[in-house]
């Protein structure tokens, strides 16, 4: 019965050793990636208290894809995705929910705000409002305050 049991025993690891490998060789296929560069613009604000913060998308037929990109003082962003524990430049294709990230004032660089720089709606992907396709035309972002 000792036999037996060390027979299963190297079974059982043999079996997890496969799996694992199969397991390892799916997640680490590689996902092609667009690049997106676009500019946020405040319609009625100042796009600069955007600075340091980001620009965030969630694709629509698989949450966990989250490409984003940091917002420069010009209102710039260029996006990427983390991808297998890679980060990847751009943006694989699908339809995104897109919502605004603030930065933290305490960063060093970072525009000291009252208030909020827009309207707190775009700060979150049910209510913003804002979609982006991958690839896709333009990648402007158009936020207001009201």
């Amino acid at each position: 019965m000792l036999e037996y049991s060390r027979r299963s025993i190297s079974l059982i690891t043999a079996a997890s050793i496969v799996l694992l490998i199969a397991l390892t060789s799916c997640s680490s296929k590689e996902v092609k990636t667009h690049p997106v560069s676009g500019k946020v613009e405040i319609k009625d604000g100042d796009t600069a208290l955007l600075t340091g913060s980001h620009v965030e998308l969630m694709q629509d037929t698989d949450e966990t894809v989250r490409p984003n990109g940091k917002i420069n003082s010009s209102g710039n962003f260029n996006l990427q995705t983390l991808y297998g524990g890679k980060i990847l430049v751009g943006a694989p294709a699908g339809n995104y929910k897109v919502r605004i990230v603030l930065g933290d004032e305490s960063d060093e660089g970072m525009p000291k705000r009252k208030g909020d720089p827009i309207n707190k709606k775009y700060y979150d992907f049910a209510t913003s409002g804002l979609t982006m396709t991958v690839p896709g035309g333009e990648y402007n972002v158009s936020l207001s305050k009201k």
